[in-house]
Parts: structure tokens; sequence; C-alpha cells
């Protein structure tokens, strides 16, 4: 156990002189949040109370199932020189197994991005395959990229795409290659040598932060039962969280303190789904394998929206529980600090696509109406024709010309204005990620991911740290929703 340091519990340093939040430390509301009525507050732990270092984490996975593949499955050892590539895979793509295909999808399941392997694809490519119908990522073959844990597989997928197409790898099909990497990736994890040297190393691999222990001290002063609630077994959880929470507070000296109710190996989602009996864990009071939503319910004295549960995985501890449970959730999103420091570095270019599409557009208003004009003075130049003096039918000619002309020339602006507005999207798009842009958007269109994130999410964030500067009794309140004509009551529009 390491030395007590009163020092951490001095509130953090995050407020400047005018007592705002910077937006890294901020929890982000979606749905209005009464956190005086919440009884109970879960969390999981990998990627959500544990944040690993990446992408080191990822590299270790990404090699250690391509060994797999290599010693058990009989592929090429081509496949240990490859490097990992942390830029390639964001979360929120869809992994088309049956085609050899990465996917990134807008909310209206449509592909709008697409790599073959590593290979980014023409949008005649991507609709040739895919069309702009509605993608059912539940079918056969595809798997949603949706926690971090599965950012590698991504990667090592494209990679043996690769292999396949040019020869290297023998496989009956791409569907072959898929089953494989899963395989591969799962026993990475599962067998347990990833764990032991991540548990091994674990100053290096899953670094500490003080404030996590002041978030859940306060929750726990303020009356709010806490609770753990993770697939990881009891070995693995205890390494984990006794490095992160151990000797953080005197009062609370080892990491159960900080909680009412330990669930491990909880098999999330069948766990809000199945009723299995719940088995204790010998010596450790309040300490579960197993068990089941409604059980664990009982045990807390809080049901449905009595509880708030946070964790990084959309599907397996947001959708589930909101759906099963009817819990209030809290999405961990440790991409979110990357996401919002470009946001800020661009902040003028955003504004600058912002002015840019306005402008395009008013363009093109104007240019539509002229154009209406024109065709109305031909339709009377038609209709009248006979019985219009010559020098009123000069008069519509010249006024035709004009208007077409005018016309014309709005069109010609509005393309310049679009091929800029193409050029500065596609600088600021890159600046995310070369391939596959912002993770919540696409162009002007929300990305599948950010749309499932504003159906099942209360509220998300980048840490759990964050709650500490939230008061555990107060209201949360989401943005005012608004419908478009009322968006321009303040402001001019064009």
């Amino acid at each position: 156990m390491t030395a007590w340091d009163p020092a951490l519990l001095a509130a953090p340093p995050l407020l400047g002189g005018d007592d705002r939040l910077p937006p890294e430390h901020k929890l982000f509301v979606l749905r209005t949040l009464p956190m005086g009525e919440i009884r109970a507050i879960g969390f999981d732990m990998d990627h959500t109370l544990a944040r690993y270092r990446a992408p080191e984490i990822d590299e270790l996975a990404f090699k250690k199932a391509a060994r797999f593949l290599v010693r058990d499955r009989g592929y090429s050892p081509w496949l240990l020189e490859i490097a990992y590539d942390a830029a390639f895979a964001v979360r929120g793509l869809v992994l088309d197994g049956l085609r050899g295909n990465l996917l990134k999808l807008n909310r209206e399941r449509q592909v709008v991005r697409a790599c073959h392997g590593t290979r980014v694809m023409t949008r005649p490519e991507v609709d040739a395959i895919y069309g702009r119908r509605r993608l059912s990522t539940s079918a056969k073959g595809f798997r949603n990229i949706d926690t971090l844990f599965e950012i590698p597989e991504s990667h090592l997928f494209a990679r043996l795409v690769d292999g396949f197409d040019r020869g290297l790898l023998k496989a009956d099909n791409y569907l072959q290659l898929f089953h494989d990497v899963r395989w591969a990736v799962d026993t990475a994890h599962r067998n347990g040598e990833m764990k032991a040297e991540i548990l091994e190393h674990r100053q290096f691999f899953i670094p500490q932060d003080p404030q996590l222990a002041l978030a859940l001290d306060r929750l726990k002063r303020e009356g709010k039962k806490l609770f753990l609630l993770t697939n990881s077994e009891w070995s693995y959880t205890a390494g984990v969280l006794g490095h992160l929470l151990d000797g953080q507070d005197e009062a609370r000296p080892r990491w159960t303190d900080y909680f009412d109710l330990v669930v491990v190996s909880s098999r999330k989602p069948a766990f809000f789904l199945d009723t299995p009996e719940p088995v204790p864990i010998e010596g450790w009071p309040r300490c579960f394998t197993g068990g089941h939503a409604a059980w664990l319910e009982a045990q807390l004295g809080a049901e449905g929206e009595q509880v708030l549960y946070v964790g990084d995985h959309i599907y397996g501890d947001v959708l589930r529980s909101k759906k099963n449970a009817s819990w209030r959730t809290m999405l961990l999103v440790p991409e979110l600090e990357h996401e919002l420091k470009l946001l800020e570095a661009r902040a003028q270019d955003m504004r600058d696509l912002l002015r840019l599409e306005t402008v395009r557009r008013r363009t093109l208003r104007r240019a539509s109406v002229l154009m209406d004009q024109w065709k109305r003075n031909r339709v009377r130049r038609h209709v009248l024709g006979p019985r219009l003096s010559n020098e009123a039918a000069v008069a519509l000619d010249h006024e035709a010309a004009h208007l077409a002309a005018s016309a014309e020339a709005l069109q010609r602006r509005a393309e310049l204005q679009s091929l800029e507005l193409t050029s500065l999207t596609k600088a600021v798009e890159a600046a995310f990620n070369p391939t596959w842009g912002p993770m919540f958007r696409d162009r002007d269109e929300p990305t599948r991911f950010a749309d499932q994130l504003q159906q099942f999410a209360c509220a998300y964030t980048g840490r759990v740290a964050n709650l500490y500067m939230y008061d555990p009794r107060a209201t949360l309140y989401a943005p005012l929703p608004t419908l478009p004509h009322e968006r321009l009551v303040g402001r001019v529009n064009g």
C-alpha cells in the first residue's frame, strides 16, 4: 500500500479566475439528470474507472493477437512484421467481414466512408456495394466497433485483408479472416497472458489519477451508494483497482472501501437479460461473481431511474442498462478530450465552415429565384408573343438575358464556394483522423455512434474524475430542445 498523502484530498486546480470549467472536465448532459433522486451510482472498470495508456495498450493486444494467428492458426510470419497503426481506426466504425471492408455510418445507417483493407474506397465504389440504403449491422458478418478494446481488431482485420488480396495469406474468404481475428483478439484478452503483462507493468499501462478517489469519495459522503459492475474477473479487478485506489485516502485504505457492492465477471450485456444466482467471493464482504440487475437493485435499495450507471460500452453498458433496467446512463468517452482540443484548435476553421456554408446556401437560393423569374419571363414571352409590341418584346428579351446572366454568375459563385468549402472541410476532418474524420460527425451529419449516444445516454464525459466538480445533489440540466424556427430568435438570418 502506498503512503497516504494529505495533499491528495485537496480540490483539483480545475477552475480559472472566471470559475468556468475547462471543456475536458465537463459533463455533457443530454437528458436532465436530477442527481438528488439518484440513490446508487455504478461504474464499469475497463476504460471507465481504469484509463489505459493508448496506443500502447492497443499495440499490446494487436501484437498478441497476431502471434496467436501465426502460432495456432498457421498464418504467415509476415504478420509479425506489421507495425501497429494507432491512427488507422476509430470507435464507432463497423466491420463488414463478408467483403473485407471497414465502414463509417451516418445516423441513418448509410455508409459515408469505407476502406477495403487499409485502402480508402472511392464514393462510386461505396455506392456500387452499399448504395444509399440503410445498412443492418446485426446481419451476418458485421461487427460494431463500439469499445476501445476493439480498435486493434479493426487494424488487424484490415491488414489481413491486404495480405489476402496480395496473396500473402491463405484463407477461403474474408469471412474466415474475420472469424480468425475475432478468435485471436478474444483469446488475447481471455487467456490471461495480456492481463498478466498489464498487471506486471501496471504503473506504465494504467496511469493513476488522484482525482478519481476524490470523485468517488465525494459521492459516498453525499449518501450515494456506489457499486462496481465489470466483466473482468476478480483477480484482475483487484489488481487494477488496488493500483488506482489503495492508499489514496486515509479513511478508505482499500479500494473496496469505496463501494457498497462489487460485482465481477458480470457477463454484460447478459447481466441485464438473464437471472443467474450471484456467487459470494470468499473473504470479501459485499463482493460477488455474476448475478443480475434485479438482484443488484435489491441489494442497493434502488431501482430503475434511481440508479445511474457509468460505462464506456454503448451497447453492453448504456443501451442494455437503459432498455432493460431503466437505469439512467452516462457514457465514458476517453477520446472526447482529444476531440475537444482539436475543436478548440480549429475553432476559426469551424466558424469559417459555417460562414461558407451559409453564404453558399444563400447564393444558391438567390440563383434559384432568378432562374424561376427567367422561366416566368420566357412563359410570358411565349404566351403574349403575338400581342406584344416590338418594344415590349425587346424589353422582355433584355430582361431574360439579364436574369440568365445573373443566375449563371451566381451558380459559378456557388461552385467556387463549394470548392472552397470542400477543401476546408477535408483539412478540418483530416486533423481528427486522415481516413475517418471526427468520431461524432461526418461533414454536416451526426454519425451512427453520435446517434446512439444521443438515444441512450443521459450524459457523457471524458473521465470519471469529472464528477468531482458537480454537486451530487444538484440537477444537471440538458440544453433546452428547440425547433429550427425557434433558433432564429435573437439572430439575423439571411
